[in-house]
């Protein structure tokens, strides 16, 4: 019988490829007077890439009257930028699935 080698599986070698990073917009584009969210707010936003666009699960986290600073999960780290108002729109967070078999049609709040 043959013996059994140490460390049979390795993963392969990759060498680190840098991730694409969000445009965002300069401060001067954005304007003067940012509002902080004290509660982060969900909402659905398009982010731009150098090559692409994606539309993400967001939080808006601060804004001006022109633009709003979005945060979102990126290749599993957190990620920001400052877009278009126009690129943001509000989403509503899942309720707990727990929650949502209790609730009945007369008490559903819409």
């Amino acid at each position: 019988m043959g013996r059994r080698r140490e460390n049979r599986w390795q993963p392969p070698e990759h060498p680190e490829v840098e991730r694409p990073r969000a445009y965002s917009l300069s401060e001067e584009a954005r304007g003067p007077d940012v509002c902080h969210a004290v509660t982060p707010v969900p909402v659905w936003a398009w982010i731009q890439f150098p090559t692409f666009q994606v539309r993400v699960k967001a939080f808006a986290k601060s804004w001006t009257r022109d633009a709003v600073m979005v945060e979102w999960a990126q290749f599993g780290q957190q990620a920001n930028a400052w877009v278009w108002r126009s690129a943001v729109k509000h989403r509503k967070l899942r309720t707990d699935p727990v929650d949502r078999a209790n609730r009945s049609p007369q008490n559903a709040t819409h």
